[in-house]
């Protein structure tokens, strides 16, 4: 078979309705691709792309043809051909659609990839990428954190807002959030790409950071990401930065109008315990707070 589902534009359309000729149907089941549509029935309800009225798509046809008024064998052959258009429109979509996972403040979540990969997305995060054959392009969009453990093989990246990442069987984590990003490389390496002339290259022990809107590349000693053990920790870091990622792990905001937050701080704090989490950051700031609801207004 010459992959008439790539070469034939009615194939697909006649696939759905079931119309194949018994040789096309044999060689169509035979092919690996078989199975990833066969993933389309079970997966429809899933599709997040726009709702297609079929009904109302035939009926605008219907009155075309109408108005038109051809012969009784051209409308009949009009309503087929439209009707395999509209499906094709609709698996089109269906195929171009993306699978999300998504966490919210204080979650995390574990995501095993289709090649063994896996990414362990951190809070109140956003990872993407195709719903099918995408093996065959692996890549995947983040939001937030994620710390990623890769397959050996060729062709993965992560796409964040601030460049992409490459990989070929490696560790690494990924944070893109507001005023922070990061790429760190605990294991193999990783090309972190900016544009076409800024790229940097990373091995075991070396990471990336956006400061001041300009990257730093610098070596690191953590043997894992303290997000991983369930906290956070900072070293002369700005404390607005504290604060907004401790509001990724706790469903509080801070009204900070009556400080500066550009004071550095260096500690950390837990994941798991909120007035815990407070006092760690708060008392040695010398820092008091007013609770009212989930907003937190912080004063000296």
């Amino acid at each position: 078979m010459n992959e008439n589902y790539n070469s034939d534009d009615t194939f697909l359309g006649r696939w759905i309705a079931g119309t194949l000729t018994e040789e096309e149907r044999i060689a169509f089941e035979k092919t690996k691709e078989f199975k990833q549509f066969q993933l389309i029935n079970r997966e429809a309800e899933l599709l997040e792309g726009p709702a297609i009225d079929t009904n109302a798509a035939l009926e605008k046809v219907k009155q075309q043809i109408e108005q038109e008024k051809p012969k009784p064998k051209v409308i009949r052959m009009w309503y087929a051909v439209a009707a395999t258009v509209i499906l094709l429109i609709g698996l089109g979509t269906f195929l171009n659609s993306s699978k999300t996972y998504r966490t919210g403040i204080g979650e995390k979540m574990l995501v095993t990839l289709n090649d063994g990969s896996t990414v362990n997305l951190n809070a109140n995060s956003r990872l993407s990428h195709k719903r099918f054959f995408w093996t065959d392009n692996k890549e995947v969009e983040l939001t937030g954190e994620g710390y990623f453990t890769v397959v050996k093989g060729e062709g993965f990246k992560v796409t964040t807002a601030q460049g992409h990442i490459e990989v070929l069987g490696t560790q690494f984590n990924v944070q893109e959030r507001k005023d922070q990003f990061k790429v760190a490389c605990y294991e193999g390496k990783v090309q972190f790409t900016r544009s076409i002339d800024d790229v940097e290259v990373l091995t075991k022990g070396q990471q990336v950071t956006l400061s001041n809107n300009s990257f730093l590349k610098e070596n690191f000693n953590e043997e894992k990401e303290q997000w991983l053990l369930n906290k956070s920790t900072f070293e002369n870091v700005p404390l607005h930065i504290v604060l907004n990622e401790f509001e990724q792990y706790y469903p509080v905001t801070f009204d900070t109008s009556k400080i500066n937050t550009k004071i550095n701080f260096t500690g950390s704090f837990s994941h798991s315990d909120l007035e815990i989490a407070l006092q760690t950051v708060l008392l040695p700031m010398k820092l008091k707070f007013v609770k009212k609801g989930n907003t937190l207004t912080l004063s000296e």
